[in-house]
Formats: C-alpha cells, structure tokens, sequence
C-alpha cells in the first residue's frame, strides 16, 4: 500500500499510554504532532520505556499493537555531552520510537525533518557545532539520532555554516531593534500576525505613533548611555509602510537619531504590500537611507491575489518594484508563499518566472502554515495537502533560486505547514539579511518596540528572557506610557551583567 503523507486531518484515534509520568507528555506530543485530533486514556495501547544498562548504555523500546521499536544508544556516553544531554537523549529516543510505531501502524510517510519539531532546527546545529563535534559527526547525529533525511541534511549544514561568520562574541554587543508596525491595508485570509486593517482601525494609527515615539526616544537613550551598538534595524509588523507620507518620515528620521549607531550596518523596512509603495513613500525609505525592503507578491496570479485579501494587482508589484530600483533602494527581497488555495505546481513556476523578469536580491520561500488566528483556518477545518506537491513547489522554488545565483541563509519551520516543508530565505553572496539570521538563531539580544514586538534578552549562555509588548494598537497606545520604565529597567539590567 502507498505511503500517505501526515494528514492535517484523522478520524478519532484513542491511546493509552504506559510510560514513566516524566515520559508520557514526550509521547502525547509525538502523537498529536502525527494524528492533532488524538484521545487519551483508553484506546490503542502504546508502552515507551527507557533504562541504562552495564556501563552507561542507554536501551529504549517503544511498542505499540504489536509493533516494536528498540534502540541501544552507546553515543551519549561521549564525554562532550553531559547529564543533562542524556536525560534529553531519553526523550529523544523515545520520540524516535514513537514516531517510528505510529508511521507504521498509519501508514505513514516518514517526516523528513525526522523527531525536530520545532522551530527552530538549526539551532541544533549550532549547539552541536558549540561543542567541538565536526560537520562530520553533526552529519551522523542528524540522521541516526533524529532521523533528519539526506535531503534535509543538505540543507541545513550549510545554512548553519553560513550563518555562523554573523554571530559575536557577545549577544549584547552589538544588538538589533525590531518596530512593530501592526497595521495593514486589508488583512489577508492566511495572517495571523499583529496586523489591523487601516479601514477598521487606521484611527487608533495616531495615538500607536505617539506612543512608539515615546518608546523609540527612551530606547535610543538607554542605548546610549550604556555604549550599546546597534547591527540592524528592521521594520516589520503588518506593514509598515501602510504609514505614509510626513507620518512616515518623521518615524524614520527618529529611528536615526536615536537607534542607528556607527555599527549600524543594516536598515530594513517590510514594505510587504506594493499598494503601499507611491513615489513619494520609496523617496522617504531612501532619503532614510533605507538599505533593504521586502516587496512581497506571494503570488503573481490575480485570482488567488483577490481569494485571499491582498486587495492589490499583479501590475502594482512590477511599479512598486521598478520605482524602488529608481530610488536606489540597494537590497529588494520578495516573499512566495507555497500552496496557496487553488494553487498548483504550474500557479508557482509561472509566479517564479515572472520574479525572474525583476531579479530580486533575496526570495524568501514561505510554505503555508494553516494558524488558528488565521481566517482561513476558520473557513477550512479539514485542509490536507499532499506532501508530493508541497516538495515538488519547494524543490521547483530552490532550483529557480539557484538559477539567480542565490543560496539558502535562513530557515523555520512552523505547525501545520505544507508538505511538512519548511520557509526557506535565499540571498545572492553577501547580500543576507543579518538581521533574520539574528532573529532565527537568538544569539543575540533584540530589542522590540511598537505593536506585537517581542524583546529576547539573550544571556551569555544563551538562555532566553522574552519581553512582549502588546499587539493591539489601541492597548499599546494606552499602556506603554505607564509599562515603558519598567521595560527600560529590566533591559538596563540585563545589559550591565
């Protein structure tokens, strides 16, 4: 019988579970990464145990309706790991096997990214890489201990390998600033990001303006009190140029007086919606020395332009793009999203060739993510897309990226995406966008401000302390004047360790 790809959707499926208390969330989560709709308690019966034996030898055995996975893991016992390693390894083996017993009783397709579910699989990598272990042995560990295919592999070594020149010595000098811009001209059926439409709320953009000034000016202060250089700046939100005219240049000359720094190497604004991109605006992201913009189609085809909330033309992504060229704007990246509805194979290579015409610096390769805030997720309760035409859209991206002389940078993954895929950036050499690879890696210390911006106070040995502000402009307008001191007084802190 033909493998099927995991579904976005199975009937009720009910287990019972036989493992240590430590052990059970680790297989829950396994099962409701493959089967989301899983009961718990009565049902099939699936055991996991895990014990060490002689010498340190770690044996696991994962059963489930007769089916039996074993595994003796002599690896952990090299002395780069330590006891913390191997209690993680348990529950990584035990992922394994758990996942192996479920593809094969449900007849499932191997997931190519094996037992790394999260976001973030390079980050791995890096950790590994951290620890003095070759590209060699990263190579084995990826396959025999997470299960990682050939092909994935040979996407995500040297992606890891390209992104470690940007990293610093230390993650609070330099450091990145984010601005949340959560407004947008319409919102699209796919988004579940901090994203207003103007029409329904463009009269809370004053007041989320007054407040992110406030909030810019006393960052700006703070960082230059302490003598803290700045990378990159970036823009995002929503969109950020939904914010036009005098408005727009006055945000931009404050970010420059009070964030930009001598190390200030990178200023990107996510003009994602070409409606938004007039002359006069593409004159105001120059004139503030703006140096990379994303112009983003996600399709060239109108039909699923207009099926999906982006209320602009085709024809307006070539002006926008032409006008940014005629400025000057030095870095254009354009973002795709793979398996749009009612897209097929042939929807994206025409998209592709028609981004050829324009040769963009960057492609970032998005598979779509079916998010609960989304509205298209409450339009579509049981969507399940092949896997075969997810890879076959994402193999045909890479081999037109490839064409343009471009490579991979950056990646993640997300819950629920196309094909088990994952968005994949792509840069022309020396042309990547540091602040992604910052931003993805969290190696270093961002500081977000505005609307639905998320600060990560990355410590010395890495771990993470996240800092969020308020997605909705009208709640951030009204408490950021009372929350600022006590966001200022946390990041000085963390700083002056």
């Amino acid at each position: 019988m033909e493998q099927i790809a995991i579904s976005y959707h199975f009937g009720k499926e009910e287990f019972h579970i036989i493992a240590s208390a430590e052990l059970v969330p680790t297989v829950e989560a396994v099962i409701r990464s493959l089967i989301p709709n899983a009961q718990f308690g009565t049902g099939r019966l699936l055991q996991a145990q895990a014990a060490w034996e002689g010498e340190g030898t770690l044996t696991v055995q994962v059963d489930l309706d007769g089916l039996s996975w074993n595994y003796r893991d002599l690896e952990i016992l090299d002395p780069r790991y330590n006891e913390f390693d191997r209690e993680r390894r348990i529950k990584e083996r035990v992922r394994m096997g758990t996942q192996r017993v479920l593809e094969q009783t449900f007849n499932l397709a191997p997931s190519p990214w094996g037992i790394l579910l999260g976001v973030r699989p390079t980050k791995l990598v890096h950790s590994l890489l951290d620890r003095g272990f070759s590209p060699e042995e990263v190579v084995t560990q990826l396959e025999t201990v997470y299960g990682l295919s050939e092909e994935k592999i040979e996407l995500i070594l040297p992606v890891v390998i390209k992104q470690r020149k940007y990293f610093h010595s230390s993650p609070n000098q330099p450091v990145s600033i984010y601005v949340g811009i959560p407004f947008c001209p319409t919102r699209c059926s796919y988004c579940s990001f901090a994203a207003y439409p103007l029409g329904s709320h463009g009269h809370l953009l004053p007041g989320f303006l007054q407040g992110l000034k406030l909030e810019i000016a006393a960052m700006g202060r703070l960082l230059d009190e302490l003598g803290v250089e700045v990378e990159t700046i970036y823009l995002g939100g929503g969109t950020p140029t939904t914010v036009q005219g005098a408005d727009l240049e006055e945000l931009l000359n404050l970010i420059r007086e009070y964030l930009v720094t001598p190390t200030t190497c990178e200023f990107t604004v996510e003009a994602g919606r070409p409606e938004t991109l007039t002359r006069e605006t593409m004159h105001i992201l120059r004139n503030a020395k703006v140096d990379r913009i994303s112009i983003n189609p996600q399709t060239m085809h109108q039909a699923t332009l207009d099926r999906i909330g982006r209320q602009h033309s085709v024809e307006q992504v070539y002006t926008a793009y032409d006008l940014a060229r005629e400025v000057g704007i030095p870095i254009i990246n354009m973002d795709i999203i793979l398996g749009l509805p009612g897209e097929k194979w042939e929807h994206v290579e025409e998209t592709l060739r028609q981004i050829a015409i324009l040769q963009p610096d960057n492609l970032t390769v998005h598979s779509l993510a079916i998010k609960r805030a989304s509205r298209l997720k409450q339009e579509a309760k049981e969507i399940q897309i092949a896997q075969e035409e997810g890879e076959a859209m994402a193999n045909l991206a890479k081999k037109f990226a490839s064409t343009w002389g471009m490579s991979p940078y950056y990646l993640y993954r997300q819950r629920y995406i196309l094909g088990d895929l994952e968005n994949i950036g792509y840069a022309k050499p020396s042309l990547e966008s540091r602040y992604n690879i910052q931003m993805m890696e969290e190696r270093q210390t961002i500081i977000a401000l505005g609307g639905g911006g998320i600060t990560k106070l990355v410590a010395p040995d890495l771990s993470l302390v996240r800092l969020a502000n308020p997605k909705c402009p009208a709640t951030y307008s009204q408490q950021i004047f009372g929350d600022l001191e006590a966001k200022i007084d946390q990041i000085r802190k963390h700083l002056l360790v």
